[in-house]
């Protein structure tokens, strides 16, 4: 198994920074069920709690949860995947695994039968079976951070292709949806500002890009399909935004006037990232090749295998 060259991925005690703050305080705008990642949308009168079941659905639906599977989730957030692979795809086994204390807290309290959260990084993971399927859902943005190059990056993401690799089954599903950046920045002060207050509020949080993520996996896995849902995301925080401004006062005594300001600021700054398609959403869904490879040499493809650089068969002359 490939070594991670000394990097972790996020502190535990930047994870904690940001989602150890309130329960409650969580709960006034993201909803009940703590869903803390974009939705998936159809008509305009469309809700935010069935978008996030919609969403959920979608990514085991893509997983191909049946009866019986073991099922790994990496970045298990408050337990909502957890419950509802349990519950309705009757799965058999489901760990969940994130580096919030808060969140293994509340999903114990849950009681969601045949589960298991753990507090631990997945690089610390050992399972003692393969898994039928894994998911992440918004837990990628934290395995790289700020000031990390594109090639450092990578090695990171493979790290957790290969490890998830040998984690499946050969018939087994990796879902993953991650927030990736889009376009170009522009030159605006606004944004480049919201972006700043951001990397404090999300501290050590770097989104891939999709290229990455694509040279990460080669060889590895397969990618069977791939959607992108930026203007989706917008949605979903416009609707975090009215609930928070709903209870506003009540959200300020439970984190504090300043911390309710911040996350306000970056999830406007955040509407206008994804609406303009600066900020991505991808969902993407892969299978194990049959047999693990190095990344495709495409000198080979590109060159090797033009037609005037090999001898023509006899039986073509």
């Amino acid at each position: 198994m490939p070594r991670t060259n000394g990097y972790r991925g996020v502190s535990r005690d930047a994870a904690q920074k940001h989602y150890d703050v309130s329960d409650e305080f969580f709960q006034i705008w993201l909803g009940p069920s703590l869903a803390y990642a974009g939705g998936l949308w159809e008509d305009g009168a469309d809700t935010l709690e069935k978008a996030q079941l919609r969403k959920t659905d979608y990514l085991l639906g893509q997983a191909g949860i049946r009866p019986g599977h073991r099922v790994l989730d990496v970045g298990c957030g408050y337990g909502a995947e957890m419950q509802r692979m349990v519950e309705e795809y009757d799965a058999d086994s489901v760990t969940g695994i994130t580096l919030s204390e808060a969140a293994v807290e509340w999903t114990r309290n849950l009681a969601i039968p045949r589960t298991e959260i753990r507090l631990e990084n997945w690089i610390d993971h050992r399972p003692a079976q393969p898994y039928d399927a894994i998911i992440c859902v918004e837990a990628m943005e934290h395995f790289a951070r700020p000031g990390m190059s594109g090639r450092a990056k990578t090695r990171g993401y493979r790290e957790f292709f290969s490890r998830c690799r040998s984690w499946l089954r050969p018939e087994g599903r990796l879902v993953i949806q991650t927030i990736t950046w889009g376009h170009r920045f522009p030159w605006d002060l606004d944004l480049l500002r919201g972006l700043y207050l951001a990397s404090k509020v999300y501290p050590e949080c770097n989104p891939s890009y999709l290229t990455e993520l694509q040279a990460a996996s080669d060889g590895l896995f397969d990618l069977v399909a791939l959607r992108n849902d930026f203007d989706h995301y917008a949605r979903t925080l416009r609707c975090w935004l009215e609930n928070l401004d709903a209870d506003r006062d009540r959200a300020a005594q439970l984190v504090g006037e300043k911390k309710a300001r911040d996350f306000e600021r970056c999830m406007t700054t955040a509407v206008r990232a994804f609406s303009e398609g600066w900020l991505h959403l991808h969902r993407l869904t892969f299978r194990p090749v049959p047999e693990p490879v190095g990344p495709a040499r495409r000198f080979l493809v590109n060159n090797v295998l033009a037609r005037d650089s090999l001898p023509t068969p006899k039986f073509l002359g």
